[in-house]
């Protein structure tokens, strides 16, 4: 028997994409982003077991939007790939900014539906085992969320001409 405690990521998600299977399931929980219609998600929200947290009702709501799974695309990069850096700019810098200016769920649940529909128009997935994880550290470690998404969007890859330079 396992001591280990910490949450299981992946039993969330099996759960959220057999639940959201439905059209008619996603279609309600895609309503969840108007405060108007927000009312109409209640009923798959509480299925899922996600009506109280915040942070699992914003990844379903996420999902819903967008389910296209990439494991190993951050937040970060998947807005990288939103576009061609050009000059040190990229199409995406101030959207990715405003995002990284985020402080609380709510605000941060806007930005990050705004950039998951417009992956979604690109059709570019993202890792929502990662985000779920990003989720669940925010209260606590934010600013070091941030920086990760941060690193995967501006991080200058380092050329490995020589690997064994690497070592020394």
């Amino acid at each position: 028997m396992s001591n280990d405690t910490r949450p299981d990521y992946s039993a969330y998600l099996t759960r959220l994409s057999k639940a959201l299977a439905h059209r008619g399931d996603r279609a309600a929980l895609r309503r969840y982003w108007s405060e108007t219609t927000r009312h109409q998600s209640y009923p798959v929200l509480g299925k899922l077991g996600a009506l109280e947290d915040k942070r699992k009702t914003i990844l379903a709501a996420l999902y819903a939007e967008h389910p296209e799974q990439r494991v190993g695309i951050s937040i970060g990069k998947g807005a990288l790939r939103l576009g061609k850096r050009e000059d040190g700019n990229h199409p995406y810098d101030k959207h990715f900014r405003r995002l990284l200016a985020s402080d609380d769920l709510d605000d941060l649940a806007q930005q990050l539906h705004r950039l998951v529909k417009r992956l979604s128009r690109e059709g570019i997935g993202i890792d929502y085992e990662l985000l779920q994880k990003n989720l669940n550290f925010w209260a606590n470690y934010r600013e070091d969320v941030k920086l990760r998404w941060a690193a995967d969007f501006w991080q200058a890859d380092i050329p490995n001409d020589n690997p064994q330079a690497l070592d020394a």
